[in-house]
């Protein structure tokens, strides 16, 4: 029985890999924009995150899997939110803030058929001023994700994707040293989680 089960399995990811590779990918450009929560341990001071972000693809010829590149500006959203506002007698105004990054990531992209699966690892550089919501400038960061690539038209060069990811910012969680110059929405230094969901309007080059 097992060994049929084991046959059965190797049989169907077979099939799946040949039908990945029906059809012919292409080097694609995209770009899109990511709405979130967040977990872990910045949940209770910034609970909303998002991101806007720019991707390449570049498929490996006989197979189902293509490289990536991305860029992205990543926001984590304060719980009382942000409001920016000007004045001509008082000036400038806020409320709430953001905290701020780059994820600068490369990785790989298995497609089975429109589904596919990705790994994303990289750098994450800190953009934020002022008081301090992290004790690292630049971090680690890593991104696996699951989506489906809809293409339109005969040539397949138009794209949607649409994908839900988990990213992690990784810091080592500790007690700032000073807390006077750290932001009042964070209770610690530590690391910056995400389930985020993705749209991305794609282009075959």
């Amino acid at each position: 029985m097992k060994k049929t089960l084991l046959s059965l399995a190797i049989l169907i990811c077979a099939v799946l890999t040949v039908k990945a590779q029906d059809d012919d990918l292409l080097p694609r450009f995209s770009a899109g924009f990511g709405v979130g929560v967040t977990t872990g341990p910045q949940h209770s001071g910034f609970p909303a995150a998002g991101s806007v972000g720019l991707k390449g693809e570049y498929p490996i010829a006989g197979s189902p899997v293509c490289i990536t590149a991305s860029v992205a500006y990543q926001f984590y959203v304060s719980s009382d939110g942000y409001n920016y506002s000007y004045n001509s007698n008082y000036g400038e105004s806020t409320t709430g803030t953001i905290a701020s990054f780059v994820p600068v990531m490369a990785g790989a992209r298995v497609y089975v058929n429109k589904l596919f699966f990705e790994g994303d690892v990289g750098a994450s550089f800190n953009l934020n001023s002022g008081k301090s919501y992290t004790a690292q400038k630049v971090a680690p960061i890593l991104s696996p994700s699951i989506g489906y690539g809809f293409r339109f038209g005969s040539s397949q060069k138009i794209g949607l994707d649409l994908s839900l990811s988990y990213e992690t910012r990784l810091e080592k969680t500790q007690t700032p040293s000073d807390p006077s110059t750290v932001s009042p929405y964070i209770s610690g230094y530590g690391a910056y989680n995400l389930v985020a969901f993705h749209v991305a309007f794609s282009l075959g080059l």
